[in-house]
């Protein structure tokens, strides 16, 4: 399977570690990288955490494994990703493979507030 064309990676994104959590699961946001040559698209789906509660996205963020930058990438969980000055929590990472292969990756993003 061919990679995500470059012309549909349009969109460039800060991603925030977020580190030094306390016991209620607050912690530090550091500035972590600039994640550039992704797709971010608004999203209604719902999922399921591993506590079983519904959960609504905001919005999906998809990495290509081949022309995302940098390469890489090493997403988690809690971790905050701000695009066009709005923070979005990730909430759910699903690795998407071509066979044998990761394709990409598309992560799910609940909004901040």
């Amino acid at each position: 399977m061919k990679a995500i064309p470059k012309s549909l990676l349009i969109h460039t994104v800060n991603m925030y570690k977020n580190e030094n959590k306390d016991k209620w699961g607050k912690g530090e946001e550091n500035l972590d990288t600039v994640i550039s040559l992704v797709r971010f698209e608004p999203s209604s789906k719902i999922v399921r955490t591993v506590n079983n509660a519904e959960i609504q996205l905001s919005a999906t963020l998809i990495y290509d494994c081949r022309n995302s930058r940098p390469k890489n990438i090493q997403f988690g969980l809690d971790d905050i990703i701000t695009f066009n000055g709005e923070k979005h929590r990730i909430q759910l990472i699903e690795p998407l493979y071509d066979g044998n292969k990761l394709h990409h990756i598309e992560i799910g993003l609940v909004k901040q507030v």
